[in-house]
């Protein structure tokens, strides 16, 4: 009640005292011009009056006599609010004092005698306003604001027909003197002050209390409704709600408090989900609870006005913003931020020129509804911006945007994601090793850090083709290992790594500085992926799980995994494939340094070498292609066949793609070259990237694996029946490969 107090104390003060100031200052404006222009009414009517004076006195004398003229005099005087009247000759004395003219007349006119009539008293006048007109020329006017009068002192001209009778010695043959109250001007005047007064004062308490009455409807009581609310929902209830409905401020409020009860809402049922992040959702609560927001308006011109909230400065840390359009205060580069520029400008266009449009509507593709932004301090702030049209009588006057800053709500909402993604790559990693045991993971651990480690080392020579060449074969091979062990977490990151060296590669990554800090950033993470993984294995081997429960052989969960691998990339490229294995050992111990080729071999025939269901019957075979793995023996030879049954390898195709991309020379080839060709660097018959193949890398990974084990890798194919790839390496008598020894 403390507040709705002091609400209405300041608008009723703020009203009476707005009251007070117009009303006094129209009522002296209004009275004073009002009382000037009476006098320059007075004024020039007494101009007019003395030039009709003059002129009767002009006549008369012509005459000879004055008698005409006394009695003129003796009319004005009896003129209601005339005080005083009275002419006087240019030494001082009053007119028609004496007989001289009246005998210098008659000898003028052949000595015809008037009568003399009677003459007037004589007076001397001698003041400064009668020797100012003498002196000037020019009339002078005299008034008393204190007795209420007025004087007027009017130059009486000696025109040509004059000068007869004066002379011509003279400009002037004698002076008027008026004296004349100004008690009705200044009655009227006061008169005129009472009425404005009682009108202005009953007017100002009509729009005085309409005012007031409508500042307590559209903004007191539903600002002490949105006050109640939050109250309520202060005790706990959230699924209290403001019910305001107007498309004004207030009731834009209303939605914002509405929109943050409903966060407070989703914020607390996230709580009781996600315990271990309780401190951060603390700390944005309390964020929420004290929010604020930036403020400013755009003009007629689409540029920010001098009107703008100080926390808008603070949030973006710029004070000089008045004048700008907003694109260019809200994206400062206009090099790198053109796009931007471009696409917020259309915005306002469309918020200008489109008055009538539905705002709603409007708002659906408004591009800073989570915007993030980069500042010229170097900062990163994540805003909203909310945009409200001014109308008044019809016309757009104003557009007032709203900030309000999402920066930290954005920050918890990736750290959740994170902590989510973190959550499900443990729980992936979990029911891997549930599933074959910790064993088999510290070989791909072991081969995966020596890869990254090599690499690392590598980071400084990446210019160099051949080291990219060589860590390009060794992540991909790192990234099929991924994809069998099921590790998306290492598998993502490899091939985006991948993508790196690709660029390197093919000359479209030219900032090696840049190259050189991403690799090293992607390297960090699949470390830290790794550790991880060890230390859930160190975990599991603590607690012997998988360890004496009748763990499976290597070789089953070898061909176990192989077999999830097939399936799972086979749905993902929408495919209907049969995986057999088929072995005439138990055991192969040699089939570990096979596990890089043979993944590639897998994904490429599933990618390139199985066709779809609907291409597999349109040529007329069964729609689920059959996927075959061969492992034997043999006079100290460990051989592997991958075989399919799809399209087959289309060798005029490939000889065309070879020429295109330079690896071959225009020509005729034979088969031999051609095939050989695909175990070249670079060589993809895919334009696009994806993340099982398509980067060039493979086959070739394959020939260097078979190089370095001292093997050999042979191929069958026939077009639309299927392709085999067979790769043989010298193993002893225990399957160990001798790698040529």
């Amino acid at each position: 009640m403390r507040v709705r107090r002091s609400i209405q104390f300041r608008i009723v003060f703020g009203l009476i005292l707005i009251l007070v100031l117009s009303v006094s200052l129209s009522i002296v404006l209004t009275t004073s011009n009002q009382r000037a222009n009476l006098l320059d009414a007075s004024q020039r009517t007494l101009a007019i009056n003395n030039e009709m004076l003059n002129a009767t006195i002009r006549n008369i004398m012509l005459s000879g006599d004055a008698p005409i003229a006394n009695r003129t005099i003796e009319d004005f005087r009896k003129i209601s609010g005339f005080l005083e009247f009275e002419l006087y000759r240019t030494d001082g004395t009053t007119a028609f004092s004496d007989f001289d003219t009246l005998e210098f007349v008659n000898q003028y006119q052949d000595m015809v005698m008037f009568d003399s009539t009677p003459r007037r008293d004589e007076n001397l006048i001698d003041s400064a306003g009668f020797q100012t007109v003498l002196n000037n020329k020019t009339p002078v006017i005299i008034r008393n604001d204190e007795l209420r009068e007025m004087e007027y002192l009017f130059p009486i001209l000696n025109y040509a027909d004059c000068r007869v009778c004066h002379g011509t010695e003279e400009f002037i043959r004698g002076v008027s003197h008026f004296r004349i109250s100004l008690a009705g001007v200044f009655d009227q005047v006061n008169r005129a002050g009472t009425t404005l007064a009682v009108f202005f004062v009953t007017v100002g308490a009509i729009l005085f209390v309409w005012i007031l009455f409508l500042l307590r409807r559209i903004i007191i009581l539903p600002v002490l409704k949105i006050g109640e609310t939050v109250n309520v929902a202060a005790t706990g209830n959230l699924d209290v709600r403001v019910d305001i409905d107007s498309r004004d401020e207030v009731g834009e409020l209303a939605g914002r408090v509405n929109a943050m009860i409903s966060g407070l809402k989703e914020r607390r049922e996230l709580e009781l989900h996600n315990q271990l992040i309780e401190t951060r959702l603390e700390e944005n609560r309390k964020y929420l609870d004290n929010i604020k927001e930036g403020l400013l308006l755009l003009d007629g011109d689409r540029r920010i006005s001098g009107q703008y909230s100080v926390y808008l400065t603070r949030l973006f840390g710029r004070r000089d913003i008045a004048g700008l359009t907003l694109s260019e205060f809200i994206y400062p580069d206009p090099d790198t931020q053109a796009e931007q520029r471009k696409e917020l400008d259309g915005f306002i266009t469309m918020l200008y020129e489109n008055s009538t449009a539905d705002i709603d509507m409007l708002m659906s593709i408004n591009p800073l509804a989570e915007a993030t932004l980069s500042l010229a301090d170097d900062r990163k702030i994540v805003v909203r911006g909310d945009f409200l049209r001014i109308i008044e009588d019809g016309v757009l006057q104003n557009i007032m945007v709203i900030f309000e800053d999402l920066t930290d709500i954005a920050e918890t909402r990736r750290e959740l994601e994170d902590q989510r993604q973190k959550r499900e790559s443990e729980l992936e990693q979990i029911a891997t090793v549930l599933k074959a045991g910790p064993q088999v993971f510290e070989g791909f651990i072991n081969e995966a850090s020596a890869a990254f480690d090599k690499l690392r080392k590598n980071i400084p020579h990446l210019s160099d083709p051949q080291v990219v060449g060589q860590s390009f074969r060794d992540i991909h091979s790192v990234k099929g290992t991924a994809r069998y062990m099921d590790f998306p977490k290492v598998e993502h990151l490899t091939h985006q790594l991948e993508g790196l060296l690709a660029d390197k590669r093919d000359g479209r990554h030219t900032d090696d500085t840049a190259l050189e800090e991403s690799v090293a950033d992607l390297l960090a993470q699949l470390d830290a992926e790794l550790d991880e993984v060890r230390s859930l294995i160190e975990r599991f081997r603590r607690f012997a799980i998988g360890g004496e429960n009748h763990p499976q052989s290597p070789f089953s969960v070898f061909t176990d995994r192989l077999t999830d691998m097939v399936d799972k990339i086979a749905e993902e490229l929408g495919k209907d494939v049969r995986f057999q294995v088929e072995s005439e050992e138990d055991e192969v111990p040699g089939l570990s340094a096979l596990q890089p080729s043979i993944f590639h071999l897998i994904r490429n025939a599933l990618d390139h070498g199985i066709e779809d269901s609907y291409e597999r019957l349109a040529a007329g075979k069964d729609s689920a292609a059959e996927l075959t793995m061969r492992i034997s023996k043999e006079n100290g030879w460990l051989r592997t066949e991958i075989e399919d049954d799809g399209r087959g390898l289309d060798l005029k195709a490939l000889e065309k793609k070879g020429i295109e991309s330079g690896l071959l020379k225009p020509g005729i080839h034979l088969p031999s070259q051609i095939i050989n060709m695909l175990f070249l660097p670079g060589f993809s018959d895919r334009d696009e990237a994806t993340s099982i193949s398509g980067r060039g890398v493979g086959l070739d990974a394959v020939k260097e694996d078979m190089r370095t084990l001292k093997g050999r890798v042979n191929v069958r194919t026939m077009k639309g029946k299927g392709t085999t790839f067979i790769l043989s390496i010298p193993v002893n008598e225990e399957g160990e490969p001798t790698y040529g020894d």
